[in-house]
Formats: structure tokens, sequence, C-alpha cells
């Protein structure tokens, strides 16, 4: 699967970042949806389907893992790129188990994010 063919769900509670993340993959052709933390995502999720999901960790109200470990514990398994701070050792099985695909720090530059993105995807079956 190519970005172009892509639908996107970017979490994050700065609505700067995710304005960026918005416009840098509707540039690639991507569908992209936004939420400003994992209760918001859980909800749009609800009635939209994506093929991946790109969040922070570190939100207010529902943070990333958590909203991971919700989908997850609703047999839902969405490949997702996860912001970390870079402070934390995240667990690789744990990672694994929520369909982590990647783990990366902030700030990034877009083209970084791109190839990222897209690199997750193309293991993604054709829809």
């Amino acid at each position: 699967m190519t970005l172009a063919e892509s639908t996107i769900l970017v979490v994050d509670d700065e609505p700067v970042l995710q304005l960026t993340f918005s416009i840098v993959l509707k540039q690639t052709g991507a569908t992209v949806f936004t939420a400003g933390n994992g209760a918001e995502a859980l909800e749009l999720l609800k009635h939209q389907r994506v093929d991946l999901i790109l969040s922070d960790k570190q939100m207010p109200e529902m943070d990333g893992l958590t909203m991971l470990q919700a989908l997850f514990a609703r047999g839902i398994r969405i490949p997702t790129v996860f912001f970390v701070n870079g402070v934390t050792s995240e667990n690789p099985a744990e990672m694994d188990r929520l369909s982590v695909v990647q783990t990366v720090t902030k700030p990034l530059h877009p083209r970084e994010l791109t190839q990222i993105i897209a690199r997750a995807l193309e293991a993604l079956p054709a829809r």
C-alpha cells in the first residue's frame, strides 16, 4: 500500500503538530483524520476505517498507550507509528503486541515522517 492509497489517523494533543502532520500527509495523497487524544481516536474509529495510526504517547484524558490497549482489548490491531519522549524505554514485546511498527521521537522532519510511514504501509496488504 502506498501513502496515496492510505487512510491515516493522526492522534496528538498539540494542535500545531496535528495540523502539520495532517498537511504533510495530505500532500502525499493520503486521507487523514485527526484526534486530540486517545478517547477522541477511539470514538472516531467506531465510524472510520484507517490503515495506520500516527500517535503521540503522552496526551491528556487518554494517552496513546491506553488507546492502543483499548483497541487490542476489542480485537482491533491497527499498525501504529508511536511518538515517545525518548526518555522512557518501551517494552518491545508490548509494542509488538499492540501493533506498534515503529517508535520515534519528536521533532521529526516531514521527509523523515513520510519515509517512516511509507515503509510501514508498504508492509500492509493492498485493500
